[in-house]
């Protein structure tokens, strides 16, 4: 891999990045599994109004960099505690440019926002995927130690209709080593 950086995302210079970022993740999205499981309105809002959960100092969004050229990005945010009963987050918006896929960006970014929860004092990390349509993501999520877990919300941006995509929820242990 070419040289990367990862680092947090400046709230008065990068919006604008992380917004590019997260619309091509959920233009990915559309083309994967159909607009009609896809509710952007719902993810145009959350874009808007970023860094919005997503804001420093119990969220955050990482933006992945490679030879000084945007490439991916992730985001965390917290969870409430009546939905899991633990001081957990959430990784959402995991993407990596097509160009740049198939170089360890996405483990590069995965775990750099595993290791800044845990710093943060996370228990837990969630998170949902569409194992059918992320089949590389999701073996990702299991390689990093994520294990199967009963729904724990429901997720704006997609819409979970009769015959749309599986959707999978995985918890990471943040205090097992």
């Amino acid at each position: 891999m070419a040289h990367a950086l990862v680092r947090a995302a400046r709230p008065e210079d990068d919006l604008p990045l992380c917004r590019t970022l997260m619309r091509e993740y959920a233009a990915y999205l559309n083309r994967s599994v159909g607009d009609e499981h896809i509710c952007i309105d719902s993810l145009e809002a959350e874009l808007e109004g970023l860094p919005g959960p997503y804001a420093e100092p119990d969220g955050l969004i990482l933006l992945a960099f490679v030879e000084d050229r945007p490439a991916g990005c992730v985001a965390l945010k917290p969870l409430q505690p009546i939905l899991t009963g633990e001081r957990a987050c959430e990784m959402k918006r995991l993407w990596v440019r097509p160009a740049f896929q198939g170089q360890g960006l996405g483990r590069l970014l995965a775990t750099e926002a595993i290791r800044r929860a845990r710093s943060a004092e996370y228990t837990a990390m969630y998170l949902d995927t569409m194992p059918s349509t992320m089949q590389a993501a999701s073996a990702l999520y299991i390689a990093l130690g994520f294990v199967p877990v009963e729904r724990y919300t429901r997720n704006p941006v997609l819409r979970e209709t009769a015959g749309g995509p599986g959707v999978a929820y995985l918890r990471l242990d943040l205090l097992a080593s």
